[in-house]
């Protein structure tokens, strides 16, 4: 019970890192040979909610928990972790062909941005589908027949319950990066670092309750208001009831605008509304350009299915789909992923997030790793563990190697073995103790 208690804790203030939970088959409720087939993330707490969810709606479904290195839906499509490889390999390895007499699939909404559903038709033979952005609406969705989500359905919503869940977050990870610079200040001014815990998390939560209503933009903007109306309530209180003297008044009055100001600055990164961009969270300026080039739009709609923003809409006259709502553009690249023509440009990279806490750990991550020259090949063999034996070795899932030569060639050893040979030199990799010595020659 304690150890519940310390996870669910966990679950609700460490959100920023993974927390994975065994992948594979589940069923939930009575399902048969007609029951859906949902796919989900490995996150812990998104597999605890759509369970039960449908337990609490009496859905008899096929849960396939794809393997997302712990990471919720829609960081881990951005990041890289949940792709159509990775829900070929959960397709291929949890047997689900032989539980259904159907082929198919509904994927939640927001793994769009990595996932693409008509090379997943294409390499699995099953019908994929998006269902809505949030599981409370799966029953809806279920329900019309069709598998088509409501318009409203299709959109990121942030409600005031989940802005204080992700304001205690901002404050929780705030202070991981700031408890340390903290303590080395109190060295000269005494007890500096206790008194600001209670002030960052009053901070955090409010600049994400607030967001509506503070003055100025998303980021530093919002964050330097909340600040300055703060720290004029701190000045009387302090003089009023503390007695506290001018400099001292001074010093905590620049404290609070500063902490104020950097935790509006990351506070767009814990929300599901804005892009988490460095530069437009400091200059308030939208740098973000996506727009469909008529020509090549077929008027599929798939664009207005799969945005969580309501960027785009069908016009009626051409038929074709238009950008309608460009402030919304969280540029999570959805739309780029699955066009089927191509007809969408942006001038940003999909999946790839800049949010400032996602900027410290990648930097910290890079640290002391070895810079290769770029022309000696760096040959990785596969990882066996998360190889699905897909056949289509262009993985993402890191059971291949990151990165390689078009003149590279992936082959088989044995059934589910994938080594790489680079410009007929030998490579050889040791894998579960199965040394692999091959070239191109003689594979």
């Amino acid at each position: 019970m304690i150890r519940d208690f310390i996870k669910d804790l966990w679950l609700l203030f460490g959100r920023l890192f993974p927390f994975p939970t065994k992948p594979g088959l589940r069923r939930v409720g009575r399902p048969d040979r007609s029951s859906p087939v949902l796919v989900t993330c490995n996150f812990e707490l998104t597999v605890r909610k759509v369970v039960q969810t449908l337990r609490r709606d009496a859905i008899d479904a096929w849960l396939l928990v794809a393997p997302t290195k712990g990471f919720n839906v829609w960081c881990a499509a951005g990041g890289g972790h949940f792709t159509t490889d990775t829900v070929v390999s959960i397709i291929n390895t949890s047997g689900i062909d032989n539980m259904v007499d159907h082929r198919k699939l509904i994927l939640p909404q927001l793994s769009a941005t990595g996932v693409n559903i008509r090379a997943l038709k294409k390499r699995t033979g099953w019908n994929p589908g998006f269902g809505p952005v949030d599981i409370k609406h799966l029953a809806a969705y279920l329900g019309r027949g069709k598998l088509k989500a409501e318009q409203e359905h299709r959109c990121v919503t942030f409600p005031l319950r989940d802005r204080l869940v992700m304001g205690t977050n901002l404050g929780f990870n705030s202070l991981l990066f700031l408890l340390l610079p903290m303590l080395v200040v109190s060295i000269w001014k005494s007890g500096l670092w206790w008194k600001s815990l209670p002030l960052l998390f009053v901070l955090a939560v409010l600049n994400t309750v607030l967001v509506f209503w503070l003055p100025g933009k998303p980021g530093v903007q919002k964050g330097f208001s909340l600040g300055l109306m703060v720290s004029a309530l701190f000045v009387v209180v302090s003089q009023a009831v503390w007695g506290m003297g001018p400099w001292e008044t001074m010093g905590w009055t620049g404290w609070v605008v500063f902490l104020s100001t950097y935790l509006g600055y990351d506070m767009p990164s814990w929300s599901p509304l804005w892009r988490a961009d460095v530069k437009e969270l400091v200059l308030g300026v939208k740098r973000t350009r996506v727009e469909v080039i008529p020509e090549q739009c077929i008027g599929c709609g798939l664009c207005t299915t799969v945005c969580p923003a309501n960027v785009f809409e069908m016009d009626s006259s051409t038929k074709k789909s238009t950008v309608v709502n460009l402030d919304a553009c969280q540029a999570c690249g959805a739309c780029i992923e699955n066009c089927p023509k191509e007809a969408i440009e942006s001038n940003f990279r999909a999946g790839i997030c800049s949010c400032p806490t996602c900027t410290v750990i990648n930097a910290a991550k890079s640290l002391g790793q070895p810079a290769y020259n770029q022309n000696e090949p760096v040959v990785d063999a596969a990882d066996p563990a998360q190889c699905c034996d897909s056949g289509a070795c262009d993985c993402q899932d890191e059971a291949a190697p990151d990165s390689h030569a078009e003149s590279d060639e992936l082959y088989r050893n044995g059934l589910t073995k994938v080594a790489v040979t680079h410009n007929k030199e030998p490579v050889l990799r040791v894998i579960d103790n199965i040394s692999l010595d091959k070239t191109k020659e003689d594979s």
